[in-house]
């Protein structure tokens, strides 16, 4: 095998599928990626069996002699990053040594063959199969992927939960403390509730871009794809039963507060610097005309700021996990938010003013 090409565009193409090479594995050629070509094209795979990411290429390569082989991942990207700006020769010989070159540039490191990379991810017949535009995708999962659950211990919440059902596409997002819903209008498809990975998520929001282009998603009986531009990303599912969420999306609230999202993030950043108890609580105080914000900490201080808001109810002060309320004030997107409020023990609703699309829940915290 032996090919040519332009430093940057191997670079841009081995950083799309460096996120699915395998790192904490007990098979040796997860470490690695298959490069190979097939029909005038090159292509670059990587996985860790949960995960899989395929990139194809054909612009500005120069394929002199066909093959495939499998590179150390990491070793090689570095590699590449590292050389200039020019064309890049990679030649690999019988015994699976692989010649790096680039002007007056020498590397020569180890690959293995094509043989012992695991066979990928088998794909039966779709179940699912829709499509959606790239910057509608791209937001969903930014204002639902910040709520998920870290611990492994709830398999289940460490996922997306993706629902399409009457031509709406919903996600949601939940550790048990909180929880994030969204949900847009997709074309006529099957309906299908699935669990995605974070990883699969967190990967597709790199590259996808703000433009018009859709998405093809097809959906399996384990497993999920993603098809766009040059990349075709596959993961698979998470088994199990996802929490209902639809009771508490619907609960009414009587108290609605608006406040310019910019002021109350900055407000909430200030003051949670001591909120440094178990908790990390801070107290939002609600009366007329505005918003009084207070954290305090035994043996540390106390911080407070008021800011203006809209609202005309009765006073009632309640207490929310700091960084709760400031990881859904990043991706809200709008110069207003709203939050309702019912009592001081139940859960409180921050959205965009009159939007009905997006929603956040948290729960409160006693203090």
């Amino acid at each position: 095998m032996k090919i040519s090409c332009k430093k940057n565009e191997l670079l841009d193409n081995l950083q799309k599928i460096e996120g699915a090479v395998g790192v904490k594995t007990t098979l040796p050629v997860l470490n690695n990626f298959l490069i190979e070509t097939i029909e005038n094209k090159l292509h670059l795979t990587a996985t860790d069996l949960e995960l899989t990411i395929k990139c194809s290429v054909s612009e500005n390569i120069n394929i002199i002699d066909g093959g495939a082989i499998t590179i150390p991942a990491k070793k090689f990207i570095d590699i590449v990053r590292e050389l200039p700006d020019s064309d890049i020769t990679i030649d690999v010989n019988e015994k699976n040594n692989i010649t790096v070159k680039c002007e007056k540039i020498i590397y020569k490191i180890m690959g293995l063959p094509k043989s012992e990379y695991p066979p990928l991810l088998e794909q039966k017949k779709e179940t699912v199969n829709f499509k959606v535009n790239k910057a509608l995708l791209k937001e969903m999962i930014k204002k639902t992927i910040f709520a998920v659950s870290l611990d492994d211990t709830r398999k289940i919440l460490t996922g997306v939960l993706l629902v399409v059902e009457n031509n709406e596409m919903k996600m949601v997002g939940t550790d048990g403390h909180r929880l994030a819903f969204i949900k847009s209008a997709v074309g006529k498809t099957e309906n299908t509730k699935i669990i995605i990975p974070t990883k699969v998520l967190n990967e597709l929001q790199k590259f996808l871009k703000e433009d018009e282009d859709n998405v093809e998603v097809l959906v399996y009986e384990n497993q999920i794809t993603f098809k766009f531009d040059n990349l075709v990303i596959t993961s698979r599912l998470i088994d199990g039963q996802y929490p209902s969420y639809e009771q508490i999306i619907n609960r009414i609230f009587d108290k609605k507060v608006k406040v310019n999202t910019e002021i109350l993030t900055k407000a909430v950043k200030r003051v949670s610097l001591l909120a440094i108890d178990k908790a990390s609580a801070i107290k939002i105080k609600a009366s007329e005309g505005k918003l009084l914000i207070n954290a305090t900490t035994a043996d540390v201080g106390e911080a407070e700021e008021e800011v203006a808001a809209d609202y005309k109810g009765e006073e009632m002060t309640i207490a929310f996990n700091a960084k709760y309320v400031a990881d859904v004030l990043k991706v809200v997107g709008t110069e207003e938010v709203e939050i309702q409020l019912r009592d001081t023990m139940s859960a409180g609703l921050v959205r965009a003013p009159g939007a009905e699309n997006y929603l956040y829940i948290i729960m409160p915290v006693r203090i």
